[in-house]
């Protein structure tokens, strides 16, 4: 599939699953109480959906529906909180809750979940889980985003952000500065002007990217069997070196000579060369291309 539809394809649908993709009730009120703006909070739901919202209140409240089965988290001081909800007779339970949390914009949340989905507007930390999909929007200070399995659709502005997954389909899109992700098979998926230093790898999942490179910028790309998938407007300024051990490697920007060529190994330069660009794969094809 092309790079830039499946992009585009993603963007339209969300990269969340249903459940999270709609706005859920926030429900009644869980917990509230005053806090420090830079508040710390831990924050554990194992099933359904946990979404946190950045507010100018030095306050944090919960909302949502507990099931039977769960006891309340929402303890702690005024510069560190605990929130969420825990099974009432120990182990794992599956029994879905869906949570939202209000919080001061400069505080710092360490969210996990095993099959829960985690969304996020203008709230910076840490987010797991093990097989949910993990939205982040808004603008955010830095951000550590991780699952196993599940989506990540990052759309933030931000000055760092770090991300994996490992079959899930990552997708960076909004204003991140300086930018690394991964995934193990998973798509990895770029579709941002903003990075000015962006690290993209993968060992068999397709890395596409679709944007134009900032002037100053400096990119890596590596891949073991997936392939790399370069698609630049006419009006990029770039050099790019592009080197696979055994895969091939496809110019298509025809009109323009390469400065160096090898085999399995090309050199070129896009306008000025304003951004850096290198691009490096065991087995992966590697595919420049212009926009249409």
């Amino acid at each position: 599939m092309r790079a830039e539809l499946s992009i585009a394809a993603l963007v339209l649908c969300g990269s969340m699953s249903a459940a999270a993709q709609r706005t859920p009730s926030d429900g009644p009120i869980i917990g509230r109480r005053a806090v420090s703006p830079t508040v710390l909070v831990k924050a554990w739901n194992s099933a359904g959906t946990i979404r946190f919202v950045g507010w100018d209140k030095d306050s944090i409240v919960m909302r949502g529906r507990v099931p039977k089965s769960r006891h309340t988290l929402f303890t702690g001081t005024d510069a560190a909180m605990k929130v969420g909800l825990e099974p009432k007779w120990g182990g794992t339970d599956t029994a879905r809750a869906d949570l939202v949390v209000y919080l001061p914009r400069r505080a710092t949340v360490s969210a996990k979940s095993i099959i829960g989905d985690i969304a996020a507007t203008d709230v910076s930390g840490w987010f797991y889980s093990v097989s949910g999909s993990i939205r982040l929007s808004g603008s955010v200070s830095s951000a550590t985003v991780e699952s196993m399995s599940g989506n990540l659709d990052l759309d933030v502005a931000t000055p760092w952000i770090k991300a994996q997954t490992g079959n899930g389909h990552l997708l960076l899109r909004g204003a991140a500065q300086d930018a690394d992700l991964s995934t193990v098979s998973g798509t990895l998926s770029v579709a941002s002007s903003a990075v000015l230093r962006g690290q993209f790898s993968s060992v068999s999942g397709e890395i596409q990217y679709a944007a134009t490179p900032a002037p100053g910028g400096i990119f890596e790309f590596s891949n073991h069997s997936g392939g790399v998938d370069l698609l630049l407007p006419a009006s990029t300024s770039a050099t790019l070196a592009l080197s696979s051990i055994t895969g091939a490697i496809a110019n298509g920007f025809t009109r323009i000579r390469p400065v160096a060529t090898a085999p399995h190994a090309v050199r070129i330069t896009l306008g000025n060369g304003a951004a850096q660009m290198t691009v490096r794969t065991f087995k992966g094809v590697i595919r420049l291309r212009p926009e249409p």
